[in-house]
């Protein structure tokens, strides 16, 4: 019975030691779309915590092109930020803007017409040849790729929709078409640590998506932009470097030690 509770004993210290182990490879931020995981305060600081972690700030006119005016308040991206699990298996995003993810309304004095501006998609390309191969949806309207906000699309087609009324610093904003592939776990919602900017309020996109939805699975560069559908601001990350997916021997090994020490122990009970 001693030898029983024992192994009951060894085997839940095993179970929890896998758990602890999954968890420092598959979970670094919660999607929620408060920052403060990142250690992004913009009130202070803007910058993520984490070595691994890419920080642009752009919000104007604070930014590095003040120059770049985005017009009314909600074109404007504030920030973008990606980072990934230590030898795991996300890659996770995040960006500050003013635009609300219904999008709004343009009215245009010169073309005597209103223009819905909506969030553009996220764009990322993943062998550096400039064309982005990959899109994450980030708005439901209708002149957009149809899907949900925060599908994955491979070999998108992008459109620039709003090119009218816009600055058009990017030559597209959204996928018209596309492959469906997957899906991003994201939020998108009102940052409540930064709720008014300029006489607009921020919100916060936030989304984790799996490595192996992108078809990765070692290391290497990626890319990313985000616009909005007028182009009066564009935000780019370019080459961060991702580490690749974890072989299941490396996390095999310390459970094989385990049990190793488990069948060691009862052997020499035995004899």
């Amino acid at each position: 019975m001693r030898g029983a509770k024992i192994t009951k004993i060894t085997a839940t210290i095993m179970l929890l030691f896998l758990a602890l182990t999954l968890v420092g490879t598959a979970a670094a931020y919660v999607i929620d779309g408060d920052l403060d995981d990142w250690g992004v305060h913009p009130t202070n600081d803007w910058y993520a915590d984490s070595p691994t972690a890419v920080s642009v700030v752009e919000n104007w006119p604070s930014g590095p092109n003040p120059g770049n005016n985005p017009g009314i308040e909600q074109c404007d991206i504030e920030a973008m930020y990606v980072d990934e699990d230590v030898n795991g298996s996300y890659i996770y995003f995040a960006i500050i803007t003013s635009m609300p993810p219904e999008g709004c309304d343009y009215y245009s004095w010169s073309r005597r017409r209103t223009y819905h501006l909506i969030p553009g998609d996220l764009a990322l390309d993943f062998d550096g040849d400039g064309y982005f191969e990959y899109g994450v949806k980030l708005t439901n309207d209708s002149r957009t790729v149809l899907g949900d906000v925060g599908d994955v699309f491979k070999n998108p087609e992008w459109e620039l929709l709003d090119y009218e009324v816009g600055q058009c610093l990017v030559s597209f904003s959204n996928m018209v078409n596309g492959t469906k592939i997957g899906e991003a776990e994201i939020v998108y919602k009102q940052y409540n640590d930064w709720n008014w900017d300029n006489g607009a309020v921020n919100y916060v996109i936030e989304m984790k998506v799996s490595k192996t939805t992108f078809g990765i699975y070692g290391e290497g560069y990626v890319d990313l932009l985000a616009t909005v559908s007028c182009a009066n601001d564009v935000i780019e990350i370019k080459k961060f470097h991702y580490t690749g997916i974890p072989e299941f021997t490396t996390m095999a090994v310390p459970a094989g030690a385990i049990l190793g020490f488990v069948y060691a122990f009862r052997r020499k009970r035995k004899y």
